[in-house]
């Protein structure tokens, strides 16, 4: 037990031994030519901003342009740092609402086709979706077989063409592999 306490005292001394010299390089003066090239306190351009909504971190953060600072502001002891908000008054201040996602868009058609039918099976047939689990459009194609079937031609995504290109590309898909890659709703609908 007395070896792991010398032990941990002799790490603990070592380290502070050889951060020492660090600490003292980050508290020395700037360099004459890095200070002269620094925007002067009073020749920074003025800013107007609404400052209300913002906390006192970020109203300072935005009292210059991005990238000029004036040489207060670049020695750590002269940055005041803003005392933290108490957790209450951070919870109850006027945030502004979440902004919502853009609705997702809703291409239905009225068809009768095998195609129509697959889709409404698929996708409700919204040949627009992208429901974000790795299939697009209203046959719900994979990234990958629609790329390999010539699909890129047309959009990058499935859900991005239109009804008549999805249906293109769903036939080269089925002259090659059948109704074989839409498994269950080629079982609802009965398809060979």
């Amino acid at each position: 037990m007395l070896r792991r306490i010398l032990l941990l005292a002799a790490i603990s001394v070592a380290g502070v031994a050889l951060l020492a010299p660090l600490a003292a390089r980050s508290a020395t003066a700037l360099p004459a030519e890095i200070a002269e090239t620094l925007l002067p306190v009073g020749d920074a351009p003025p800013i107007d901003l609404d400052r209300g909504a913002l906390s006192a971190r970020q109203a300072t953060a935005v009292s210059a342009p991005a990238g000029l600072h004036t040489a207060e502001e670049l020695h750590p002891s002269s940055v005041p740092t803003p005392a933290a908000a108490p957790m209450e008054a951070t919870l109850n201040s006027a945030a502004a609402p979440p902004v919502a996602p853009a609705p997702q868009r809703v291409v239905t058609y009225a068809g009768n086709s095998v195609w129509d039918d697959l889709a409404r099976c698929e996708s409700g047939g919204n040949w627009a979706i992208n429901s974000g689990n790795g299939y697009y459009g209203g046959l719900q194609f994979s990234l990958g077989t629609w790329q390999q079937y010539g699909g890129a031609e047309f959009a990058a995504y499935p859900h991005e063409a239109t009804r008549d290109e999805q249906i293109i590309v769903a036939e080269r898909l089925r002259a090659v592999r059948g109704y074989a890659p839409w498994p269950s709703c080629r079982a609802k609908l009965g398809l060979p």
